[in-house]
């Protein structure tokens, strides 16, 4: 018999010892049968390690946050929806008036955030957390975008003097505008132009705000010439003047006579005729003096044919009795539209990622003040804007606009809840690159226009060359005109984007006039009446 040959028994033990030793004991903990626990097939199952526990801890945990945060979202607009959708239910009377009823309508007015890369951010905010309850209501609106800084408040200074000059116009003829009926083509608009004081204006951001006032003030307190140019063709008569397209210093020894764009022919004419360009000879001042000449009157410049095949009509100089110019004189700000400010804000660059990670998984507030816009656009409770206390905070345009070189950045404030609306802390969220973006527009526009020059003097003289030549070769380059539609279009851009950086940047303040004060309202909650 083999004394070393271990008995069954103790076979069975050790087994048993063993499979025990195997099984973690976390698994006893996590309320696991023992029947499994003994099965072969979990006895090979083992934990993650510990940077997979880790792993799978923080993810799980982010995405469980992101779901439960969403569903909120969820549930919180429906709880609004539920709170107005009645108000879409509600029949109209059956009365006269019912036929001509519309829905309310808003006008939504949101800003480009400087240096964001969405255009309509502020767009996108509204729609999704505004929009779906004041559908459940039965307001309609329209969304106005600015697709560049400054470019909203361009856009409602533009309109204003539209309907500026329209109205104008209809006063002079003694044109009154008849009731239209429902069906009629337009009734639509003219029904939102008769009742859009019951409307309202969503103002989305303290860079809203900038750009809605400012907009207000340049349509209303500007002069309106009332000529046949256009803005383009007015700006480009300011680049004519400030001498964008001339010759460089060496050629300045060039006249008119000698102008290397003019044809051979009626270069002769004008040497014939002892017109030196000079304007001595202008048949003109002999009829009229100096003093009643005006800008309207005066030659059109060369620019202008460049850009259309028909040369421009002969303008018609001005007799002595005729003022220089007629304008329509600023007129008082009329009443306006009730306005909401809605606290949007969107913070750039990588000091406000905390920030804008913590907004990301609490969207839910975002929900809330979305409905509590829309409450407050649906129960219409208004009061007036408060004015300034403290002007040092005001935008005073134009003077400010020629501060580009030595910008104060300390944001002051006017003391009015109104007008320092989401100050300073929306201005502290602007990329802080935005600062320099007047001199780097400015160092470009130098260099531009420094090599704008030398191109225009090779182009005139590649030009005259082929005039002599009488090839049909053409030159590579860019021609004359080519040269002038690429420096208009850089120039307008330059004179925008300065324009936007003067509204907008950090403590450039908000614009404001004294007729603000009796034609502003705001909409409010009924706990802030």
């Amino acid at each position: 018999m083999d004394l070393h040959r271990p008995s069954s028994s103790n076979a069975s033990v050790e087994s048993k010892l063993s499979l025990k030793n195997d099984i973690n004991p976390a698994f006893k903990y996590l309320g696991i049968p023992k029947s499994w626990l003994k099965t072969k097939s979990f006895s090979n199952f083992k934990l993650p390690s510990r940077n997979t526990s880790a792993f799978l801890l923080l993810s799980t945990s982010l995405i469980s946050l992101y779901f439960y945060d969403r569903e909120q979202c969820k549930r919180i607009r429906q709880k609004y929806i539920n709170q107005v959708q009645h108000i879409s239910q509600e029949p109209i009377p059956d009365s006269e008036t019912s036929l001509k009823w519309m829905p309310r309508k808003l006008n939504v007015y949101g800003a480009r955030v400087p240096e964001d890369v969405e255009v309509d951010r502020a767009a996108q905010w509204f729609k999704k957390y505004v929009k779906p309850i004041l559908v459940a209501a039965a307001i309609d609106y329209t969304i106005h975008d600015g697709i560049s800084p400054g470019g909203l408040g361009r856009k409602i200074a533009a309109d204003i003097r539209d309907q500026r000059v329209i109205q104008a116009a209809q006063e002079k003829d003694g044109f009154k505008q008849s009731p239209l009926s429902p069906g009629m083509p337009g009734y639509r608009q003219w029904h939102a132009e008769q009742n859009k004081l019951e409307g309202g204006t969503l103002i989305l951001g303290r860079a809203t705000l900038k750009e809605y006032l400012w907009g207000l003030q340049q349509g209303y307190k500007q002069h309106i010439p009332l000529d046949t140019l256009d803005d383009d063709e007015r700006f480009a008569r300011e680049l004519e003047e400030q001498g964008v397209f001339d010759d460089p210093p060496s050629s300045e020894h060039l006249t008119s006579n000698q102008d290397l764009m003019m044809p051979q022919g009626l270069r002769s004419v004008q040497e014939g005729l002892g017109v030196d360009g000079t304007g001595t000879d202008d048949p003109f001042n002999d009829v009229l003096p100096h003093s009643t000449h005006s800008v309207v009157s005066e030659k059109p410049s060369r620019f202008f044919g460049l850009f259309s095949r028909s040369q421009p009509a002969p303008i018609t100089p001005l007799l002595p009795t005729e003022p220089l110019q007629k304008t329509l004189a600023p007129i008082p700000i009329p009443p306006q539209p009730p306005l909401l400010l809605v606290p949007f804000d969107h913070p750039i660059g990588m000091k406000w990622w905390p920030l804008k990670l913590f907004r990301f998984f609490h969207r839910r507030a975002q929900a809330e003040t979305g409905g509590q816009t829309a409450l407050k656009l649906i129960e219409s409770q208004r009061r007036p804007i408060q004015p300034p206390i403290d002007f040092t905070g005001i935008n005073e345009w134009p003077k400010s606009s020629q501060m580009v070189d030595q910008p104060d950045f300390s944001v002051k404030l006017t003391k009015s809840p109104d007008l320092d609306f989401l100050a300073p802390e929306a201005e502290e969220h602007l990329r802080a690159s935005y600062k320099k973006a007047a001199s780097k527009i400015l160092e470009e526009q130098e260099l531009f226009r420094n090599e704008l020059r030398s191109r225009l003097l090779k182009a005139r003289q590649a030009s005259n060359d082929l005039e002599n030549k009488s090839t049909s070769n053409s030159n590579n380059g860019l021609n004359e005109s080519q040269l002038r539609q690429e420096a208009f279009q850089k120039e307008k851009k330059w004179r925008n984007d300065l324009e936007g950086w003067n509204i907008v940047r950090k403590g450039s303040g908000v614009c404001w006039d004294p007729d603000m004060e009796h034609t502003l309202e705001l909409y409010v909650s009924k706990e802030n009446i």
